[in-house]
């Protein structure tokens, strides 16, 4: 009983997450970015934009258990060194555009 009450108390404290692999998707192929978020679960893919040279960035997914309740995947193109329409998946709230747009 003891060993259970101690893997139950085990089970209830807070496990830090880890941290969220990033990647400049303008110098990797289309295969090396889906086979980075696949292979880490959750990514930020970002790039230099414009002129301005500001970042763009968003947070992509390996599948829809890495999204949060009440969100569904979306299949969005990012562009990379070989290809301007590199198609990963990202969270979407389910109620945007019409539901479930996987």
């Amino acid at each position: 009983m003891k060993k259970f009450i101690g893997a139950a108390i085990l089970a209830l404290m807070p496990i830090e997450a880890s941290a969220i692999v990033r990647y400049m998707v303008q110098d990797m192929t289309c295969a090396d970015v889906q086979n980075s978020v696949s292979r880490d679960g959750v990514a930020i893919l970002y790039r230099q934009a414009g002129r301005n040279g500001v970042p763009i960035y968003d947070r992509y997914v390996a599948n829809g258990s890495f999204c949060q309740a009440g969100q569904d995947t979306i299949k969005e193109s990012v562009p990379t060194a070989d290809t301007q329409t590199c198609r990963v998946s990202k969270c979407m709230d389910g109620s945007r555009f019409g539901g479930n747009n996987r």
